[in-house]
Formats: structure tokens, C-alpha cells, sequence
């Protein structure tokens, strides 16, 4: 039995690939990787009209990964985690 696709996986457009910014970077990959994270997730609790669980489905992950996720993105940029995900979700600190 062979596990192997039977035809070569199409590699993505270019244009579907996001950006990288030019070196030197700024900041650490973490914070990049953050700062992207935080675009996808509000862009899917944009596409669900705010509600986390359709926002998690969207992402292929759980409502509790994604308020994880949601925690650790406002910990890392804003400094601190706010209560339930505002700042993370928004992208302003936490008042």
C-alpha cells in the first residue's frame, strides 16, 4: 500500500503567500509570528461576525485553543493578557 499522493502536490501562488519582511528584522520571529497570528484570527472572527467558536471552525481549531491563542497573542504584543481576549481580539492594549 503506498501513502504517496499519486500526482505532485500543486505548490501555492506566489501571490497567496504572505509577506516576509526585509531583513534586518526589528523584532524576533516570535513577535512576527504573533503579529501575523493576531491578523488571522481577527480576520476570522471578522468572516464570523465576532462569534469565537464559527472563528475557531474557520481556523480548524478549537474555541478553547483559539482563546488560548488569543491570550498568549495579547501577552506577547500588548504586554499583558486582558480579560476575555479584548486585547488580543481588538489589537489594542488592555485598559
Amino acid at each position: 500500500m503506498n501513502d504517496l499522493p499519486s500526482a505532485p502536490v500543486a505548490a501555492r501562488p506566489a501571490s497567496q503567500e504572505l509577506p516576509v519582511p526585509p531583513f534586518p528584522w526589528t523584532e524576533n520571529v516570535e513577535m512576527l509570528l504573533a503579529r501575523y497570528e493576531r491578523q488571522l484570527i481577527n480576520h476570522a472572527l471578522q468572516h464570523s461576525d465576532g462569534v469565537k467558536r464559527r472563528a475557531a471552525h474557520l481556523l480548524g481549531i478549537s474555541r478553547y485553543a483559539l482563546e488560548r491563542r488569543l491570550t498568549r497573542v495579547a501577552a506577547l504584543l500588548d504586554g499583558a493578557a486582558s480579560p476575555k481576549n479584548k486585547a488580543a481580539a481588538g489589537g489594542a492594549p488592555a485598559t
